[in-house]
């Protein structure tokens, strides 16, 4: 598929607004590319950098993907196309100087030059306030993109000089679909869409044993709030806290219980509907029949009012055996 194709299925609004700038020579020199990783912010940096030299391009084709252009941008070996990323954990000023040294000499090929900063929040003060003269003053065809998942790391003196450009997260059928094109597996698929609006996250997530284990302690707790599983109180103090040891982690074995709790609200309101945690199927419908849509919608806000007290500093072990409590008709939290 053309990545002008594919763009517009994954971000339809951001290169509707960019077509329309390349119609109307509107092009700003600088913009901030904001949005969750795996969202298609380097896909679109990647086709800008291509609509500057494309050989090949129409009216409504900015970038062909196929002429001698479009090809040596994608395999980044293009003279008048830069990319900077991280070198380790941060973006250093040696690096900002290098490349600086390139963008003020003239085009190699055109008059046309493209910087593309990924990760752009990992850049140091100092390499942050080394570029900021450039962007107030950038040579005469040169076009900056900076790439960040944390728009509030980049500094404001750099960020008052871009234009912002956010980026959604993909809608779920949309992304269910992408990830089954990549290979993985139809049961995974929905559970991944369901907590991630990123491709590239989704992946990472599949890759991941802890996200097995996360999401086996989760069901593990389920069972035993509802099913005669393990003894919850028990099963928080030898498996849930030694597992989830990090807010993090935590959090996200709180989104996988939730879909469960979900699953049942859903099935309650449609017995039609396609459930996420499909190989629980048999314990969520039963339970839609004997849950109330009192006690489902108590037992979601349960679990929401846990993760929001995961940001705060109660003890994490009090607050799941508070949750437990809760979600098995005790006290609510402290």
């Amino acid at each position: 598929m053309r990545l002008q194709d594919e763009l517009e299925e994954l971000q339809p609004v951001v290169i509707n607004l960019f077509k329309r700038s390349k119609r109307e020579n509107r092009l700003s020199h600088g913009y901030l590319f904001s949005g969750p990783s795996g969202v298609g912010k380097k896909r679109m940096a990647l086709w800008l950098a291509q609509s500057l030299f494309c050989l090949e391009q129409t009216s409504e084709i900015f970038a062909c993907s196929e002429c001698v252009n479009c090809t040596r941008i994608a395999n980044d070996n293009h003279p008048d196309v830069h990319w900077l990323a991280p070198d380790g954990a941060s973006i250093k000023i040696d690096q900002v100087r290098g490349i600086r040294s390139e963008l003020i000499k003239q085009g190699m090929e055109s008059n046309k030059k493209v910087l593309i900063i990924d990760e752009a929040d990992k850049m140091t003060v100092q390499s942050a306030n080394s570029l900021l003269k450039f962007i107030e003053e950038p040579e005469e065809g040169t076009l900056l993109l900076f790439l960040t998942t944390n728009p509030a790391k980049i500094l404001p003196t750099i960020a008052s000089r871009l234009q912002p450009v956010t980026f959604r997260e993909l809608p779920f059928d949309q992304l269910v679909k992408k990830l089954e094109q990549v290979g993985i597996s139809e049961q995974k698929v929905r559970i991944f869409a369901s907590i991630t609006g990123s491709i590239k996250e989704a992946e990472q997530l599949n890759e991941d044993e802890f996200f097995s284990e996360a999401r086996n302690a989760s069901i593990k707790l389920y069972e035993g709030l509802h099913h005669n599983g393990p003894n919850p109180l028990i099963f928080i103090q030898e498996t849930w806290m030694p597992l989830f040891k990090e807010k993090k982690g935590m959090a996200m074995g709180l989104d996988l219980l939730l879909l469960l709790y979900r699953d049942v609200l859903h099935l309650m309101l449609n017995e039609n509907y396609t459930v996420i945690s499909a190989s629980q199927i048999e314990w969520l419908k039963r339970d839609a029949l004997q849950f109330s849509l009192p006690e489902i919608t108590r037992e979601i806000e349960a679990v929401l009012e846990a993760k929001t007290k995961l940001d705060s500093n109660m003890n994490a072990q009090l607050l799941m055996e508070q949750l437990v409590l809760k979600l098995q008709g005790g006290h609510g939290f402290a």
